[in-house]
């Protein structure tokens, strides 16, 4: 059957109350007044349908691709403004298009269509690209709303980079297309919510450059920055190097991390600590730059170091603590 617009749901409605009409004639004077049962609505199935939501403006908000469409006309009591029904697929595939109409293609198991309630559901194995944007997401399910430009996703969420240089994995996506940037958490805020980065000349490499989770991932992807709060930890393979902190800013791609808050830091080659309310780390570097309440400890020494400065070098086995600078040793 050949394809046809979003507009087929007012179309289809009408037929439905035709079929109603239709089958609903004047009792005669010699029959039974008595009123015969409601005439069911009659179940209306499509096969390679494409539907689309469109602007008042003529521009398009969505446009979808169906195996299969079984149209559901609106439920008596609906209080939706526009009762025009919905449309439920099968093996969907489509676009969203963003405010500069750019297309982001997708792909799913299932979906379903709410053009009086403005949104668009997808369910299993939903994929999402947006090549703008740099990144691609899996998920079980996807609600698109196509005014605010909003996307939100759960059930095991995976964000990728198109790049090959980073991924991160939660339960809760939400993106704004309109203000580019992006959440991702778990339902447990217990649990958190995994990254790992590889850098431009390793991101073919199984093995990734960075390890990092916390509690929530903030992407601004219109400005190319990343932050990380609550519970930040990051672990540099190649370095053996580990941070933490409360929270972790990042442009994009990745070439310096500031860990924020009670800061961490530990060369686990020497086995130096440093502690700092902001501590800097130039990736692939093998020095620490730290500011703010300062504490650095020799390993295998009762010796810390304050100051309000400092930078640490694992590679030459060195630390410098600069201003107000104390030193206590602590006796056995």
């Amino acid at each position: 059957m050949q394809s046809r617009s979003l507009s087929i749901l007012s179309s289809l409605a009408a037929l439905a109350l035709l079929s109603l009409a239709c089958g609903a004639l004047e009792p005669s004077p010699d029959r039974d007044p008595t009123p015969a049962d409601p005439i069911p609505t009659p179940q209306l199935i499509y096969e390679d349908i494409t539907l689309t939501q469109a602007r008042p403006d003529g521009g398009i908000l969505w446009r979808l691709q169906a195996r299969l469409a079984e149209y559901e006309p609106p439920s008596e009591g609906s209080a939706t403004p526009v009762q025009l029904g919905s449309a439920h697929l099968q093996a969907v595939q489509g676009e969203f298009f963003d405010e500069d109409n750019r297309a982001i293609r997708t792909r799913a198991e299932r979906g379903s269509a709410y053009p009086g309630e403005r949104r668009l559901e997808l369910t299993g194995q939903v994929e999402v690209e947006s090549e703008r944007d740099n990144l691609r997401l899996q998920a079980q399910r996807v609600e698109w709303l196509p005014e605010q430009r909003r996307l939100q996703a759960e059930g095991q969420v995976k964000v990728e980079l198109l790049d090959g240089q980073g991924s991160l994995q939660g339960e809760r996506l939400l993106v704004d297309f309109g203000q580019a940037q992006m959440q991702l958490e778990n339902l447990d805020p217990t649990q958190p919510v995994r990254a790992e980065y590889r850098t431009p000349s390793r991101r073919r490499d199984r093995d990734p450059d960075l390890e990092l989770a916390a509690s929530r991932f903030l992407w601004q992807f219109g400005v190319g920055e990343v932050q990380a709060v609550g519970s930040v930890e990051v672990y540099a393979p190649l370095q053996a190097l580990r941070l933490r902190g409360e929270q972790l800013r990042a442009p994009l791609p990745l070439t310096e991390l500031r860990i924020l808050g009670n800061g961490q830091a530990k060369a686990e080659q020497t086995g130096q600590e440093l502690q700092a309310q902001e501590i800097r780390w130039r990736i692939g570097s093998t020095q620490l730059q730290a500011r703010g309440n300062v504490r650095y400890r020799q390993p295998g020494q009762a010796l810390t170091v304050r100051g309000n400065q400092g930078i640490l070098d694992w590679q030459a086995n060195t630390a410098r603590i600069q201003g107000n600078s104390q030193t206590q040793l602590t006796l056995p």
